[in-house]
């Protein structure tokens, strides 16, 4: 929010210069703009100006254009301006990790896992370069692998900025290995960095129930869901994923008048939920 306030200052500023003095031509660098398009999430836009840009900005040009592909899905065209960025200009790991993700995205798991790999030996400490390589070692079956870099990436991310995406991935991969104490152990960990009553705490408890459920006791789990939402959830998107836990456990245990309530619980929060396309509620 506050960077749309920002922006809007800044655009008010210029027209009240434009009335303050007429004689003054105004001139805005193109650069400026287009970080500007960007910031506000017109990708259309900001590709028409980026294309306009003298050769001599070409690196600037091929990142951006990368960049803009990529947000707007177009994984194929964002891979060649990336690729121009890497073989003519002087990439960071910020441009190896993009290529990267969209490498993977169109499923050229080796030529991700080039980039990621090569981006780790500038930044060893980034724990998304890990949960990167993890992804990759999961979806080509190397799952013991793959637990070691999700570990990996936990551990480089411990505290406010531990990102979830990484313990559910591992939890969930554990639970498919049947490992299910290694489950509980590192959860207990997590849990530990948490005050009791955060949102972060109850989140964790959440991951928690799947280990549960992996294991087939369904009530446990949402038992446990349960006594989560009960103490309040006044994050929409926590609550949700409760509930969503809460929904798969019931149709696995074949409940549909449960299952039912919990979708239309679901549906009342955000009728968009992708989840409600993957049900049906009869």
């Amino acid at each position: 929010m506050l960077k749309h306030k920002t922006l809007i200052t800044i655009i008010l500023i210029l027209v009240a210069s434009v009335d303050k003095s007429f004689s003054q031509e105004l001139k805005i660098d193109p650069m400026y703009r287009i970080q500007l398009l960007v910031q506000m999430g017109k990708y259309e836009s900001a590709i028409e100006f980026t294309e306009k840009l003298d050769d001599s900005l070409k690196c600037g040009k091929f990142e951006i254009l990368g960049f803009c592909y990529q947000n707007l899905n177009n994984d194929s065209k964002s891979i060649t301006y990336y690729e121009k960025y890497i073989a003519e200009c002087d990439p960071s790991y910020i441009q190896r990790v993009n290529l990267g993700d969209s490498y993977y995205k169109t499923n050229q798991l080796e030529k991700a896992k080039e980039q990621f790999l090569i981006a780790q030996k500038t930044e060893p400490e980034l724990g998304l370069i890990d949960y990167n390589l993890g992804l990759i070692e999961y979806d080509k079956g190397n799952k013991e692998k793959a637990v070691e870099y999700f570990t990996s990436a936990i551990n480089k991310t411990k505290g406010e900025t531990l990102d979830f995406d990484y313990v559910e991935m591992q939890i969930n991969t554990l639970n498919e290995l049947k490992e299910y104490d290694s489950s509980f152990k590192n959860i207990a960990t997590i849990l530990e960095l948490w005050d009791k009553n955060s949102i972060e705490y109850k989140y964790t408890l959440i991951i928690k129930s799947s280990i549960f459920g992996a294991k087939g006791e369904y009530q446990s789990a949402i038992k446990m869901l349960d006594d989560i939402i009960d103490s309040g959830i006044d994050n929409e998107i926590v609550l949700l994923e409760a509930y969503t836990y809460q929904l798969d456990f019931y149709s696995k245990m074949n409940k549909k008048k449960k299952a039912c309530e919990i979708y239309t619980k679901i549906e009342s929060i955000n009728p968009q939920s992708g989840i409600l396309k993957e049900y049906k509620c009869e």
